[in-house]
């Protein structure tokens, strides 16, 4: 009888807060009601890295562990950490490209910029879509690498790349 009595809680709960505004909803930490980010494709952020004047409004946040960026990143790529302690200031007005292994933690990431209006896109697929795309790396101190932190063993990268998990 008390689990019921919960559940109708709860039904009540989620009604309620699908009526608040988008804005109190991610005070809240209620991510599912976040704006969805719209996707970018290797292609096309391959075309904003390789245009300076797209480059210079855009920043690239790696969302993955320290251990994984210390392998490699998208060249240009900034970590998380840097952005937020400078979103409000140096990259205030950007266009936020978001990534992580495959997509997934970008996406949430995304999401909660998306709710704080900021304009944000993750990138499909993320580094692992990039390196099948045979695009280059680099470590965070700007050198050339083939080595990619592939999360795990199953997921796979071409020949030209050296796994790391």
């Amino acid at each position: 009888m008390r689990l019921r009595h919960s559940a109708g809680w709860v039904g009540i709960l989620c009604v309620a807060m699908l009526a608040v505004s988008r804005p109190a909803a991610a005070q809240f930490g209620l991510g599912l009601l976040a704006p969805a980010a719209p996707e970018v494709s290797v292609e096309q952020l391959k075309g904003w890295l390789a245009d300076p004047k797209t480059m210079e409004k855009t920043v690239v946040v790696d969302v993955r562990t320290e251990a994984e960026m210390a392998v490699s990143v998208i060249p240009g790529a900034i970590t998380k950490a840097d952005y937020e302690s400078k979103m409000n200031a140096d990259y205030r007005g950007k266009k936020v490209v978001v990534y992580c292994t495959v997509g997934g933690r970008s996406g949430a990431y995304a999401k909660q910029l998306a709710a704080k209006d900021v304009d944000v896109v993750n990138f499909k697929g993320s580094i692992l879509a990039w390196v099948g795309a045979e695009q280059p790396l680099e470590t965070l101190d700007r050198k050339p690498t083939k080595r990619v932190h592939t999360y795990n063993g199953r997921n796979r990268v071409p020949a030209s790349y050296e796994a790391v998990y």
